[in-house]
């Protein structure tokens, strides 16, 4: 919120520093972000020209001689061309700032010592909107008769200093000239008089002109508006331009200024129509029709839809509510018959409006933060008096106002200890009404109840059970925070436990840690070209993408169903910032629009590997030391399978006591390369849910082994389509009296001397018994067991 100095001296008596002002507002709870002076330069003075010569050593420069109000006069060489001999004109002394942080110091300009520089008004950060001759290409000329010496801020009348206020959400009352002030004058320790409005009564009657019809009061509760007739555009004067440059706004014509002042005074947004553009003068707020089309004051056409508020007429739109009003209704220089709008919209509507539309205003800014009904009629009449003052039309009739909400003034009760223990005060509830007077909220004492008529501006004071919190609130700062003693923090604490579906994911984490892996975290949003990119044939069931209804943009527009791409995207970013990272992990949730009442929420394991060192293999072996680590030893399968973004032969799916709970494999070179990943990755993905569903229940301990084990190797030959996983369970289970334990692949062979469509495994294992010494019988008959149940279940044959 910017505040002029000048803004503010027309409504407290402004007695102090600009420091101790902005010190004052702080502890109020009104940060300012900066003070900026309205010219921003330094040591810079109104200089006469005295004497104008030719530079000896320069045909296009001249020599200066200026009086600055000093007792000694400044030469400086100059090339403009405009001056002349009793010219006043803004000098740059030594060490002055101009705009820009450009610095200016004596120097020497062939062989003439200069003392400064003359300035144009692109040097002063000027044009010639702020004063006349600003913008003509030469120094500038100052009009009237300023004393040398002055400077030039006090010279151009911009001796301002704008206060930039940050606003908290909940004081939308504040984001106005008069808000603010109020608060400005209580921070002074001054009583604030709001000024009166000059009731305005005109000629004739309104109704003969316009007429409102609110068709959604849900979403438009006031509708205030004033017809002024014979309407006489021209400039705006300096007083009201200089007002509002000073808040960042352009001036643009008399009638327009007026609502932008009334805007930026009362923070209410204002809009006028030219009633000629709006059929029969018939003003209807509704919701925008199936298909409607907007244009708006800046030239864009807006596809508007049925749940946006606009102002129309019976016959098209003239303005979308809240945001912007039409083209077709604009003030033109050959406008007869205005209607001023000051209205109150549904802030959650214009939030909803300009985030599908993409179209953010000042006045829809506002709209979102919160108007009130009685500001609304406030703000009509406000732009009616300066309608009269400045002579800019004849106001016809009264108020045209359709209300539908309480405007009466509402009452609250505080309790004042519960206040007081909110702050660790002890404030009796009299100070407390005296204190609240201090900022226009009408406070009565009644033992140990305040009884508070919330004045109209103050929606942030809720009647309900936050009450006491919002007045403690007040009264904090009121009081000041500075001289409230601090205490502990205290209140009253319980024990928690961490539930046991949160203790199962920790388990995982750890383990996948101290396997090497680092934890990562990606966004739940995904796109369509990312599902694509996955190569998903069409009925995958990732494919069954929850969408979402406001989406950041399309590369956002759907939950996820696999935690693949965010894997395969944190890992791109690695390999190319070269972080030395190639084990990451994630556990996280993804979606599957597949009912018709909520989407199928499962919380999912992610696993990846790359670079030197990793293949399918060790990502295998970090998911069997993960199954171990759970009590799945022995109870855990891996089975070809595997989706399409997996390498074709290098995928798997992963079972547990013969459920699938996930999947593992190579990630295919057309997906690696659509994720721009350098180098081959490996990534496996499953279910948590399913895997702790199969977890043992309680780890179960066995004493070492009392006497030794026999390891042993076995290679036999199989057909080709045999799996490791299918010779490795034969072994296991064969029917062997001693223990058959370590069952391992260690060698796969293809070629001389083995037939084709065979290929040869090889395998060690260990044998032993719990109760003696293994002898050669008891590991001959387990060998031959092993072979029997091979050949009778594989067709497998000892290799020669």
């Amino acid at each position: 919120m910017k505040l002029p100095l000048s803004w503010l001296k027309e409504y407290v008596d402004y007695n102090v520093s600009n420091e101790r002002f902005v010190e004052l507002m702080m502890w109020r709870g009104f940060e300012t972000a900066s003070v900026e002076p309205a010219l921003p330069v330094t040591n810079v003075v109104v200089g006469k020209i005295t004497a104008l010569t030719r530079h000896p050593n320069a045909d296009k420069l001249q020599v200066c001689t200026l009086d600055i109000g000093e007792a000694e006069p400044v030469t400086i060489v100059t090339g403009a061309a405009n001056v002349f001999e009793g010219a006043l004109v803004p000098v740059a002394l030594n060490d002055a700032v101009l705009v820009g942080g450009v610095e200016i110091h004596t120097t020497t300009m062939r062989g003439v010592r200069s003392e400064g520089m003359l300035c144009s008004g692109k040097e002063l950060g000027i044009t010639g909107e702020d004063y006349p001759g600003a913008g003509v290409n030469g120094i500038l000329i100052l009009q009237g008769a300023p004393k040398p010496g002055q400077p030039i801020q006090q010279a151009l009348g911009m001796e301002d200093v704008v206060f930039e206020i940050e606003l908290t959400p909940n004081r939308a009352d504040c984001q106005s000239i008069v808000g603010i002030c109020r608060e400005a004058a209580a921070a002074l320790g001054q009583a604030f008089c709001e000024p009166p409005i000059k009731a305005i009564a005109g000629e004739g009657s309104a109704s003969q002109y316009a007429s409102v019809e609110v068709l959604a009061p849900e979403l438009c509760p006031r509708y205030a508006a004033r017809v002024v007739k014979n309407i006489r555009i021209q400039p705006s004067p300096a007083w009201m331009q200089k007002k509002l440059k000073a808040v960042g706004l352009r001036p643009i014509n008399n009638i327009v200024d007026i609502t932008n002042y009334v805007m930026v005074e009362y923070g209410h947004p204002m809009h006028a129509f030219d009633l000629a553009c709006v059929q029969d003068g018939h003003i209807i707020v509704r919701t925008a029709f199936p298909g409607e089309k907007v244009t708006t004051l800046d030239s864009k056409v807006h596809d508007t839809t049925p749940d946006m508020l606009l102002i129309a007429d019976p016959q098209k739109g003239v303005g979308i509510a809240g945001v912007m009003g039409g083209e077709n209704s604009e003030i033109t220089g050959h406008t007869q018959t205005v209607l001023f709008e000051a209205a109150v919209f549904k802030s959650s509507s214009i939030r909803r409006t300009t985030r599908e539309l993409r179209h953010v205003t000042d006045a829809a800014a506002r709209f979102i933060k919160g108007v009130e009904p009685v500001n609304a009629l406030l703000a009509v009449n406000r732009a009616i008096e300066l309608v009269a003052e400045l002579n800019a039309g004849d106001v016809v009739g009264d108020v045209i106002d359709v209300c539908s909400v309480n405007t009466a003034e509402r009452v609250v009760y505080a309790d004042v200890a519960h206040v007081n223990r909110i702050l660790s005060t002890a404030i009796p509830a009299a100070q407390m009404a005296k204190m609240l007077a201090g900022i226009n909220i009408h406070a009565k004492a009644q033992g140990e109840t305040l009884q508070i008529t919330v004045p109209h501006y103050r929606v942030d004071i809720e009647s309900s059970i936050e009450t006491d919190w919002d007045i403690a609130e007040e009264i904090g700062r009121l009081y000041g925070y500075d001289n409230i003693a601090p205490t502990l923090m205290r209140g009253d604490t319980f024990r928690g436990q961490v539930s046991e579906a949160c203790r199962e994911e920790d388990a995982v984490k750890d383990l996948c840690v101290a396997l090497g892996y680092y934890e990562m975290y990606n966004y739940n949003f995904t796109g369509p070209a990312v599902l694509q990119a996955l190569r998903l044939p069409e009925g995958d069931e990732k494919r069954l993408a929850v969408k979402l209804l406001n989406p950041f943009g399309e590369d956002q527009s759907l939950m996820r169903t696999t935690l693949i791409p965010g894997m395969l995207d944190t890992l791109a970013r690695n390999c190319n910032r070269k972080t030395g990272q190639r084990r990451f992990f994630e556990v996280g949730n993804v979606h599957f629009d597949n009912n018709a009442d909520l989407p199928e929420e499962r919380r999912m394991l992610g696993l990846i590997v790359s670079g030197a060192g990793e293949d399918f293999f060790t990502l295998k072996g970090s998911i069997e030391a993960l199954l171990a680590g759970l009590g799945l030893s022995g109870r855990y399968a891996v089975q070809p399978g595997g989706g399409a973004y997996f390498q074709p032969g290098q995928k798997a799916h992963i079972l547990v006591d013969g459920e699938v709970v996930g999947e593992l494999g190579a990630i295919h070179p057309a997906v690696q390369k659509d994720f721009d990943v350098p180098q081959k990755a490996y990534a496996a993905e499953l279910c948590l849910p399913k895997l702790m569903a199969h977890k043992a229940e309680a780890i179960t301990y066995k004493p070492l082994p009392r006497y030794p084990v026999v390891p042993r190797d076995i290679a036999v030959v199989v057909d080709e389509a045999v799996t490791s996983y299918e010779v490795t369970q034969v072994i296991c289970q064969a029917p062997v009296k001693v223990l058959l334990e370590d069952a391992a692949l260690f060698d796969v062979y293809r070629g001389k001397g083995i037939p084709e469509g065979k290929k040869s495994m090889a395998y060690s294992f260990t044998l032993r018994a719990e109760d003696k010494t293994l002898n050669d019988e008891d590991i001959s008959a387990a060998m031959e067991a092993i072979l029997r149940s091979l050949h009778a279940r594989l067709g497998a044959e000892l290799r020669g």
